[in-house]
């Protein structure tokens, strides 16, 4: 059996140096250090004592990953790269489905118990003053979504970045006719979305009046009575691009019944990257972000906190990938 002696030979630290970065525990090493000795213990398949761990740290080895809904095909990733985390450092994830009539009492009650050590929340938040609700009860947790500006500690994807990306393909493409399908309800994260988008286009020379904007839930639902909308303005759009792929993927298949062709009358183009994005004919071009790692990493965060370290805002590094499926073409002027 491994021990924690036998991974601080290996790296070359004393045995509560290779404890504490396990644990995820308040310790000054670098991240080049650390990497070390997380790579090495899976190297050598360590597995803690988990009984032992508990009895001395007095803590439940699990921790509740919160989402508001189950059915949201986006969240497979994100709780992939979670999972793969808590794994990786002996802890248990339990998916939450937060409580409707009173997610406060829901919540505190399963870390209060005992039963999870600190929340990871998918999503949006229950209430406004649910975070600082948090801090003041000292409650470990991390978002992985940006509810407010400051509000507690995150991991976050670039979306800045993302939205550009996807505003530089279309131009790109030739395209100036340009709507774009926001998130409704306009939450705070939605209106920096839609602003990245729009100061990306208007960099490119396209003014904001310019173009048009209508709104979807995030889910694709009411998608007939968006895409009508799309179809009636004047000028028609050639290109839409969506703050969701599940609403892109929906919108493909509501045009075809209007008798719209995708990609040759109208480019249609998602945000982050699903299962459901390969579901229409053709399946959807989308833009895909580092979810899966960016759920890995709000573990590690989360870890560093239940160990009582004050951890900074982060935005996910790593750069937006555009993949090129059938719904978007080249602009082809017509007479």
């Amino acid at each position: 059996m491994v021990t924690l002696k036998d991974i601080a030979t290996r790296v070359g630290v004393d045995t509560s140096t290779v404890s504490k970065v396990l644990q995820g525990a308040p310790i000054r090493v670098s991240e080049a250090k650390r990497s070390e000795i997380m790579r090495i213990a899976q190297e050598m398949h360590y597995q803690p004592n988990a009984a032992a761990r508990g009895l001395r740290l007095r803590r439940s080895g699990a921790i509740a990953m919160v989402v508001p809904t189950m059915t949201n095909y986006l969240y497979p990733e994100i709780i992939g790269g979670a999972e793969d985390a808590a794994d990786e450092n002996g802890y248990v994830l339990f998916l939450v489905k937060q409580s409707r009539t009173d997610p406060w009492g829901q919540l505190t009650s399963v870390v209060g118990q005992g039963r999870v050590d600190g929340l990871l929340f998918a999503d949006e938040i229950p209430e406004p003053d649910f975070f600082e609700r948090l801090t003041e009860f000292g409650i470990p947790f991390v978002s992985l979504n940006r509810v407010a500006p400051g509000k507690g500690p995150y991991v976050v994807l670039d979306d800045q970045a993302g939205f550009a990306a996807q505003a530089s393909y279309l131009v790109e493409l030739g395209h100036r006719q340009i709507a774009f399908v926001a998130v409704r309800p306009h939450s705070y994260l939605a209106q920096l979305c839609q602003g990245y988008f729009l100061d990306r286009l208007e960099q490119t020379g396209i003014p904001r009046r310019e173009v048009a904007l209508v709104q979807c839930d995030f889910a694709g639902d009411g998608c007939e009575a968006t895409a009508d909308e799309i179809l009636a303005l004047r000028p028609r759009p050639t290109a839409v691009a969506t703050a969701s792929v599940i609403v892109a993927s929906r919108l493909v298949d509501v045009l075809r019944t209007r008798g719209v062709s995708v990609p040759d009358d109208i480019s249609v183009i998602g945000y982050h990257d699903s299962p459901v994005g390969t579901w229409p004919n053709p399946s959807v071009s989308t833009i895909k972000m580092p979810s899966r790692r960016q759920g890995h990493q709000g573990i590690i965060r989360l870890l560093q906190v239940i160990g009582g370290e004050k951890i900074a805002a982060e935005t996910m590094e790593e750069k937006p990938e555009i993949l090129e499926r059938g719904t978007c073409r080249p602009h082809r002027a017509t007479s």
